[in-house]
């Protein structure tokens, strides 16, 4: 009988401790006991709980009708519900930045830690998505890598690495260049992690940027670099600037747009700012690495028009000149 109990105490407690719902009919039909000592088993517990000497001080075990069943108050709070769990898993998904491993192995152990106990209508949801998942090209575990250089970047450590180049041809050259960094954040932009860091030896104005993916031998070295903490890196700061991964010189550039959503040309940079607003027709502001700028500005089509900065102006009239000659048609 007494081992009974304990059974029953355990399942109770380790449910409350993990955030999820005990539901008192769950546990009638799986120890066989009454009402009357499930209550007593509840109390228990809440004594337990409330123990001055506890390591679950100001928790409380409380009915939550809405629920239906005893939740320990702050503990189940903390913990991802499904609503949290799908929204996070989608995220991951659409990323399509891990591997399939790397990727199911994180959203396994969401849905663990979820305290719904209605998990397989989150797998239902996202099943099809995971059937169909397509991983990055680059097929490499990142997890591991990722973590190194967080470390690296907290302790302020010099990295060696060999960083594999793209050539003219658009592929990764097989030479590795050899390269000392100082590591200054991580940033994800568009299936890919980027590492932020300055060369070693190199005075360049602004740091250079590495596709983790493309980072071969990272070794974590003994020697440390010292931060200047008037001008450190602020990742978030940075972010702004360098919305497309792309470096160049950082140029503020003045635009007419004309399309369907102000709201998504703000949402993809952050720093805008809309100087004028007429019958759906803004200008807008901004300060960005030029190089990136530019591609985003011709993906847009007519429905944007640089109209400051006559050096950037004069470069856009450039290059689609040349993209108007690709689709000339030669009746000779």
């Amino acid at each position: 009988m007494e081992r009974f109990k304990a059974e029953a105490l355990l399942y109770i407690y380790n449910k409350l401790i993990e955030g999820k719902i005990v539901r008192k009919q769950e546990v009638l039909d799986k120890f066989v006991i009454n009402e009357r000592t499930f209550y007593r088993y509840i109390q228990d517990i809440k004594k337990f709980i409330g123990r001055p000497d506890g390591e679950l001080i100001g928790e409380e075990v409380l009915s939550d009708r809405s629920k239906g069943g005893y939740i320990l108050k702050g503990k189940h709070e903390r913990n991802f519900n499904e609503k949290e769990v799908l929204a996070i898993a989608k995220v991951l998904l659409e990323s399509r930045g891990f591997v399939r491993t790397e990727l199911k192995d994180m959203i396994d152990k969401l849905l663990e830690s979820c305290i719904s106990e209605d998990k397989e209508n989150i797998k239902r949801i996202i099943g099809n998505e995971m059937i169909n998942y397509v991983p990055p090209q680059h097929n490499k575990e990142l997890l591991d890598k990722l973590w190194q250089i967080s470390n690296a970047i907290k302790e302020q450590k010099i990295l060696s690495i060999g960083y594999f180049k793209v050539g003219t041809d658009g592929k990764l050259q097989e030479e590795v260049s050899k390269r000392s960094i100082y590591p200054l954040g991580l940033l994800f932009s568009e299936y890919y992690f980027y590492l932020i860091a300055f060369i070693e030896g190199k005075s360049y104005e602004y740091p250079a940027i590495y596709r983790v993916d493309r980072i071969k031998d990272l070794i974590a070295t003994d020697k440390r670099y010292k931060v200047d903490y008037s001008k450190r890196f602020q990742d978030g700061e940075f972010r702004k600037l360098i919305q497309f991964m792309q470096t160049g010189e950082l140029e503020r550039v003045k635009f007419r747009f004309t399309g369907r959503s102000i709201e998504a040309v703000l949402d993809r940079l952050p720093n805008a700012k809309v100087i004028k607003e007429k019958q759906g027709e803004y200008i807008v502001e901004a300060k960005l690495f030029g190089k990136g700028i530019k591609m985003w500005l011709l993906s847009q089509g007519d429905s944007v028009e640089v109209i400051d900065s006559s050096k950037f102006r004069e470069e856009m009239i450039e290059i689609i000149g040349r993209m108007r000659k690709l689709y000339t048609v030669d009746d000779k």
